[in-house]
């Protein structure tokens, strides 16, 4: 039985921090309700809702997609949806803010971790491709 490949740290990296990035969008929509019915905010519902909403299923949309060649560009676009919200309410920009930190550092580390994997592959096959008998036979 052979070992199954190594996934990627970019991409794991990747879909972690837009997973855990739909589950926050999906608690600022309630802040923002709860905001809204104490009157604090003024927004239509069908905005609320349905933008609401559709960022968080775009942020899990997304978390999916990371192994697509434009997943990571997608990741890229939704982080601006949740800084523009401080628009609205402040604290949804920082949380923003903090997850295009986690994002970036992801997606930097990710790759690095990755780069680094493939070159310990290729030293180590090199290496175990030396260690043959050159002569191609069988040893006295």
């Amino acid at each position: 039985m052979s070992a199954r490949p190594q996934r990627s740290a970019a991409l794991i990296f990747c879909q972690a921090v837009l997973a855990l990035q739909a589950f926050a969008a999906l608690f600022a929509v309630l802040v923002l309700w709860g905001l809204d019915r104490a009157g604090e905010v003024s927004l239509p519902g069908a905005l609320l809702w349905g933008g609401g909403l559709g960022l968080v299923v775009a942020f899990g949309y997304a978390a999916g997609q990371q192994a697509k060649p434009w997943g990571r560009w997608l990741g890229w676009a939704l982080q601006v949806p949740m800084l523009v919200a401080g628009f609205i309410e402040p604290t949804i920009a920082i949380i923003g803010a903090c997850f295009l930190l986690t994002w970036i550092v992801g997606v930097r580390l990710g790759t690095r971790i990755d780069r680094e994997r493939a070159e310990r592959d290729a030293a180590a096959e090199a290496a175990g491709a030396s260690s043959e008998p050159a002569s191609g036979g069988e040893p006295a």
